[in-house]
């Protein structure tokens, strides 16, 4: 069987599982980096030498190990389906060990100008002042965030309902007073109703996560902050939600994670 061959079986497994569109593209790119770089035809082909070989071809071109970690997290999912549906004989794939690199949260100076209202009448700086409110207010991760529907802010309550989350599970949370007065000048600056995305396109669809990426990339810039992660963002909410005195248990809550871990 050839490797196109498995990986359309294995796409289609996933998609009986139903593992979101995330993790299906999160696996295409790994499968299709995999074979760029690793010339074998055949999923029969794919020895514990051949794979070690690519990942030490890997490691000789600079890669960090745990940029490596992630792409082996992924082929190590296909190749175990390969091997208990007997495509191909089985071997084991542990994780590099990697140096845990500590990631440096947004200081208080570069919130203080992220967070600052726009003086332009750009609709998309606008968009992008109330998103990035929004991220360091709850510290959601950008998925769920660009799956947030205006009928999902309940303004009499003071809650957001989240509807697509990593686990799956849908969560309500706190909708702060800041964020609140934030949201609502945001929702003066377009036509809307309630059914549409709270962060769209300019198409009024959904706005995807490379859109996102690089519009944010752009906001930040020009206002003088060299860090673009969106998901540094979660990190700051952690550690300012602890430095503020909230507890660790309230903080897996808030973050949707399912261990302590």
């Amino acid at each position: 069987m050839t490797i196109d061959d498995a990986e359309e079986l294995f796409l289609r497994d996933c998609k009986l599982r139903n593992l979101s569109p995330h993790t299906l593209n999160y696996y295409i790119e790994d499968l299709r980096y995999f074979k760029k770089h690793c010339p074998v035809k055949f999923i029969d082909q794919v020895t514990q030498d051949v794979y070690e070989k690519f990942i030490v071809d890997e490691m000789d071109a600079g890669k960090k190990a745990s940029s490596l970690n992630t792409r082996i997290r992924g082929l190590r999912v296909f190749f175990k389906f390969c091997a208990e549906r007997e495509y191909m004989e089985g071997f084991t794939i542990k994780l590099l060990k990697a140096t845990k690199e500590i990631k440096e949260p947004y200081t208080d100076a570069e919130l203080l100008r992220l967070l600052a209202r726009p003086r332009s009448t750009a609709w998309t700086e606008w968009r992008m002042w109330a998103a990035v409110n929004y991220l360091i207010a709850t510290g959601n991760r950008v998925g769920t965030v660009l799956d947030v529907k205006i009928r999902d802010i309940d303004f009499n309550e003071n809650t957001i309902h989240l509807r697509t989350t990593k686990n799956r599970r849908q969560q309500i949370v706190p909708l702060s007073k800041s964020l609140k007065s934030v949201l609502k000048d945001y929702l003066r600056t377009w036509e809307h109703n309630i059914d549409d995305y709270l962060f769209p396109s300019l198409a009024g669809g959904q706005l995807s996560r490379s859109s996102f990426q690089r519009d944010l990339t752009h906001y930040n810039r020009t206002r003088g902050v060299t860090k673009t992660s969106a998901h540094l963002f979660r990190h700051t909410f952690a550690k300012n939600f602890i430095l503020a005195g909230g507890g660790i248990i309230q903080l897996q809550a808030l973050l949707g994670h399912s261990t302590m871990d």
